[in-house]
């Protein structure tokens, strides 16, 4: 589940290298306007990709948010909080 919503935003970073790639051929105030415009999805689609992946990682990790639900990324079972185990 977690790649169907990080695609978007690669796609968007290759977007963005391909405007960049169409600016330099241009000359002047274009190729200013097209690199700057390039790289600012590039950053923004690299910046939620990675803010996504982080995210997922940390609210599947944590045991004591998820106790015995799944995790709603991966879908694998997240550990159960420490007190539970206590009985064991």
């Amino acid at each position: 589940m977690m790649v169907s919503s990080i695609a978007p935003l690669l796609i968007a970073s290759a977007a963005g290298y391909w405007v960049l790639t169409l600016a330099g051929r241009e000359k002047g105030r274009i190729k200013t306007l097209g690199n700057l415009i390039g790289l600012i999805i590039i950053v923004i689609s690299l910046a939620g990709a990675g803010l996504k992946i982080y995210c997922c990682l940390s609210a599947c990790a944590s045991s004591g948010k998820m106790g015995m639900m799944n995790c709603p990324y991966t879908g694998r079972m997240a550990a159960p909080p420490a007190s539970m185990n206590k009985g064991m």
